[in-house]
């Protein structure tokens, strides 16, 4: 069976357990399958009106996380800080050698 499956039916068989409903959020997320996850509360949200709030709540838990991953997967831009370092130390290099030329000729 579907881990997936089995992990909703528990949710299912006991709505008002929190617990049930972490261990199904738990096995979407380790199985990678989160839009699963909000399938099922869409469903529930718009099928049930007894279990309407509740749902929406695991929503918000559902998008809550799916933003978290989206951030951890996120790329940070470059800092320029060691570029310019970079620069300068190139540049004084440059001077120092075209010295070194000029000092070389005027002896020569």
């Amino acid at each position: 069976m579907d881990p997936i499956e089995e992990a909703w039916a528990r949710v299912e068989a006991d709505w008002g357990n929190e617990d049930a409903h972490r261990r199904f959020v738990g096995v979407c997320v380790a199985l990678d399958r989160l839009p699963e996850a909000g399938k099922r509360y869409r469903e529930v949200r718009e099928s049930d009106p007894a279990r309407r709030d509740d749902a929406a709540k695991q929503i918000g838990t559902l998008i809550t996380l799916a933003t978290r991953q989206l951030q951890d997967t996120r790329l940070k831009p470059p800092t320029t800080k060691h570029k310019r370092t970079l620069t300068w130390a190139a540049f004084l290099m440059m001077l120092v050698l075209m010295g070194a030329a000029v000092l070389l000729l005027a002896r020569g």
